[in-house]
C-alpha cells in the first residue's frame, strides 16, 4: 500500500490517471449508493411485511389457544349458576379438562362460607396428566391469597393472570408452569361466591408461537406486563428474568426501549442489536391480556438474498475502475513522455546528490531549455549548500560548547549562592543565641536554676555548630576518598544503643525514641566504627528534626539475602517517591526554608558505598520515612 501510494506521487501519468479516476467514480459511485440504498430499503421492508405476517399469524395462533381455553370456561357458567353443589362442582371441573385437549387444569373455588359444613372453603381441582384427568377436592390450604383468586376478585371481572408455579405442598398440581383464564362467580343477588380458572400449559403456549418462524435464527418470545419473560428460546430466562434485567442500559438502551414498547402494548418493529449482531424486533400485543408478542429476525437473513448480490455487484465495479484506471494512464502516459527523461534525472538531485552535474540537453523546445535552466541552478545550488553545510557544522559546535559552558557556570553559581545562604543562617543563628546568653549569664541577677537552663541552651546550640562544621569537614575529606578502611568488628546492637544514646545526649526532644533488634549482641558486621556511628546518628538526627510528634525508631535485622540491617523510620512528614534518588545528591533539600545544608544524606550515602553497603529510601513506607542501611554480615567461625 505504501508503494502503491509512493509511486502515484512521483508518477504524473498515474496521478492524472488517479484525478480523472476520482472524478468519474465519484459522480459513478453516488448515483450506484443512491440506487443501492433506495434497493436496500425496498427489499428490508419487504422482508419486515413478510415477518409481520408471520408474526400476524403466530399471534393468531396463540389467540386461538387463549380464546378456546377462554370459550371452555365462559361455557361452564350457565351450569355453575343451576348446580352448586360439591359433587357438581367436582364433575364440571373435570368436565371442562376432559372436553378441550388444550385446556391444562381447571379449579372451581368458593368463599370459605359458601358451605357451611365446610369451614375451610371448597375448591374442586382436575389436573391433565398424560392422557389422563385427576379431579380432587383441594386440601386445606390459604388458596384466597393465590394470584389466580385473587385478581379477579378484585377487579370483579374475567382475566388472564401471569404464567405462575402451581405447586402447593400437600396438593394436587400442575406439573409445569401454567397461564390462569379466571371468571369471578356471582349468585342472583350478584354477591361473589368464588372464581372458576381454567389453566394453559405454558409450554404448549411456548410450541404454538415456536413452531413457525421465516428464517433460521428468528424466534418468537412473549413478556409480561412487568417485562417478565414467558416464551424465550433460553429456558433459563422464563419467568426468571425480565428484558429490562438482562440488559446494561449504557449499551443495550435499544433492548430498553423495546421492552418498554412491549410493555406498553404497542405494536410495531424497531432495530435492536442482540449479543453484537443486528436484529429487527417486531412486536404486537396479545388481545385480551396485558402480554405482548415479538419476533427477531437476524438483519443479515433478512438481506441475505440482497447481500449476495452485492459478492456479484462489488467485483464488476472494482474490474471496471482497474479498467478505467489503466486507460486513462495509457493515454495521459502517451503525452507526457518526453517529460519523463527529465523527472528520472531530477530524482537524483531530490534525493540529495547535488554534486552529480544533470546532462545538458540539445533539444530547442521547451522541454530542453528547461532542462539546459536545471543543469545551471543545480551547480548552483550545491556549491551554496556545501558553503553553507560547513557554517552551520561550526556554529552548532560552538554553540553547543557555550550553552554546555553556561549551564555548567549557572548551577555552579546557584549552587554557590544557596549554599553560602545556607550555611550564613544556619551559623548565625546558634551564634546569636550564643551570643545573648552570655551576656545574660553574666549578671548576678538570674538564679542557678535559670543559669542551668541557659548553660544547656548554649551547650545544644554549640552542639549543632559543631554538628554542622563537623559535616563541612568530613564531606571536604570523603568527597576525595576513594576507599574506606573496614576491618573492624563492631557489635550491631552495641553500635544501635550508642547512635540512639548519642542522639538523646544532643537534642531536647518530646518524642519518643525506641529501639528494636531481632538479633542477639553478638552478632556483629566488619566495617569501619567511627563512620558507620556517624552514619547512624546522621539518619537518627534527621528523623528526629522531620518528626514533630509520634516517634522515631532504630531497628536491627537480618534480612533475606544474610545482611544486616540498620532501619530508621519516623512518623513525619514522609518524602515523596518520586524523590528517593534526588534526596542522596548534594546541597538537596526538600523544602529550601527548612534547617540544613543539605549535605546529611548525600554524606551519609557517600560513606555507606564506600564501605561497601546500601543506603536506600523505603519508598512503599507510610506514614513517615523509613530509611534502610544494609551491610555485609560478619561471617562466624
Amino acid at each position: 500500500m505504501i508503494e502503491m501510494r509512493k509511486h502515484i506521487r512521483q508518477s504524473l501519468s498515474t496521478k492524472l490517471s488517479f484525478d480523472i479516476l476520482v472524478v468519474v467514480a465519484l459522480v459513478f459511485m453516488l448515483a450506484l449508493g443512491f440506487l443501492y440504498y433506495q434497493s436496500r430499503n425496498i427489499i428490508r421492508q419487504e422482508a419486515i411485511e413478510e415477518a409481520s405476517h408471520v408474526l400476524d399469524n403466530t399471534a393468531l395462533q396463540a389467540q386461538g389457544c387463549l380464546s378456546e381455553v377462554e370459550i371452555s370456561t365462559r361455557n361452564m357458567l350457565w351450569l355453575l349458576d343451576q348446580y352448586q353443589d360439591a359433587d357438581s362442582l367436582l364433575q364440571f371441573s373435570r368436565r371442562v379438562v376432559t372436553l378441550n385437549p388444550n385446556v391444562n387444569g381447571c379449579s372451581i373455588t368458593m368463599e370459605p362460607d359458601f358451605f357451611p359444613q365446610m369451614s375451610h372453603g371448597f375448591s374442586a381441582y382436575s389436573v391433565r396428566t398424560g392422557d389422563s384427568v385427576t379431579t380432587v377436592q383441594e386440601a386445606n390450604y390459604d388458596y384466597y391469597n393465590k394470584v389466580w383468586y385473587k385478581t379477579p376478585r378484585q377487579l370483579d371481572s374475567a382475566c388472564w393472570v401471569d404464567p405462575f408455579d402451581d405447586f402447593n405442598a400437600g396438593t394436587l398440581s400442575s406439573p409445569e408452569m401454567i397461564a390462569s383464564y379466571c371468571i369471578p362467580l356471582h349468585d342472583r343477588q350478584n354477591r361473589f361466591i368464588g372464581v372458576i380458572s381454567t389453566d394453559l400449559s405454558l409450554s404448549k403456549l411456548n410450541h404454538t408461537l415456536t413452531a413457525e418462524h421465516p428464517y433460521a435464527q428468528s424466534y418468537c418470545m412473549m413478556l409480561g406486563p412487568d417485562g417478565h419473560y414467558f416464551v424465550h428460546p433460553d429456558t433459563a430466562k422464563i419467568m426468571k428474568q425480565t428484558i429490562f434485567s438482562v440488559a446494561d442500559p449504557k449499551r443495550h438502551s435499544d433492548i430498553i426501549t423495546l421492552g418498554h414498547e412491549m410493555t406498553k402494548g404497542h405494536t410495531g418493529h424497531m432495530e435492536v442489536k442482540i449479543d453484537g449482531r443486528k436484529h429487527i424486533a417486531l412486536y404486537r400485543p396479545l388481545e385480551g391480556t396485558q402480554w405482548s408478542v415479538a419476533l427477531v429476525c437476524p438483519s443479515v437473513e433478512m438481506l441475505q438474498g440482497y447481500n449476495q448480490l452485492n459478492y456479484i455487484l462489488l467485483p464488476l465495479i472494482v474490474i471496471g475502475l482497474v479498467l478505467l484506471v489503466l486507460g486513462c494512464r495509457r493515454i495521459v502516459r502517451h503525452f507526457i513522455q518526453p517529460l519523463g527523461q527529465l523527472a528520472r534525472e531530477l530524482r537524483q538531485i531530490g534525493s540529495g546528490s547535488y554534486e552529480q552535474v544533470l546532462p545538458q540537453s540539445d533539444r530547442p523546445d521547451v522541454i530542453g531549455q528547461l532542462q539546459n535552466s536545471f543543469c545551471t541552478m543545480q551547480r548552483s545550488i550545491s556549491q551554496h549548500i556545501s558553503e553553507a553545510q560547513q557554517h552551520v557544522e561550526e556554529a552548532e559546535h560552538r554553540t553547543a560548547e557555550l550553552e554546555m559552558a553556561t549551564l555548567l557556570a549557572k548551577q555552579a553559581s546557584e549552587q554557590k549562592t544557596q549554599f553560602m545562604q545556607d550555611i550564613s543562617h544556619q551559623i548565625r543563628t546558634p551564634l546569636n543565641i550564643i551570643q545573648g546568653f552570655a551576656q545574660v549569664i553574666c549578671k548576678d541577677s538570674i538564679s542557678s536554676e535559670k543559669k542551668q537552663q541557659i548553660t544547656e541552651t548554649m551547650y545544644l546550640n554549640t552542639s549543632a555548630l559543631d554538628h554542622m562544621v563537623s559535616k563541612l569537614l568530613t564531606t571536604s575529606v570523603i568527597e576525595n576518598q576513594k576507599t574506606i578502611s573496614t576491618d573492624e568488628h563492631v557489635g550491631c546492637n552495641q553500635l544501635a544503643r550508642e547512635a540512639l544514646e548519642g542522639l538523646r545526649s544532643r537534642v531536647a526532644s518530646t518524642i519518643d525514641m525506641r529501639f528494636e533488634s531481632h538479633v542477639g549482641d553478638e552478632v556483629t558486621v566488619t566495617t569501619n566504627r567511627q563512620y558507620l556511628l556517624l552514619v547512624l546518628t546522621e539518619l537518627l538526627f534527621n528523623a528526629h528534626h522531620f518528626t514533630s510528634k509520634g516517634n522515631v525508631t532504630l531497628k536491627v535485622e537480618i534480612s533475606d539475602d544474610n545482611n544486616v540491617c540498620f532501619i530508621v523510620e519516623d512518623s513525619g512528614p514522609g518524602i515523596p517517591a518520586d524523590k528517593a534518588d534526588v534526596i542522596f545528591e548534594k546541597f538537596t533539600k526538600l523544602d529550601i526554608f527548612t534547617e540544613g545544608l543539605g549535605l546529611g544524606l548525600y554524606l551519609c550515602h557517600r560513606i555507606v558505598n564506600l564501605m561497601g553497603g546500601s543506603l536506600t529510601l523505603d519508598t512503599q513506607h507510610t506514614p513517615g520515612s523509613r530509611f534502610v542501611l544494609s551491610l555485609r554480615l560478619t561471617p562466624s567461625d
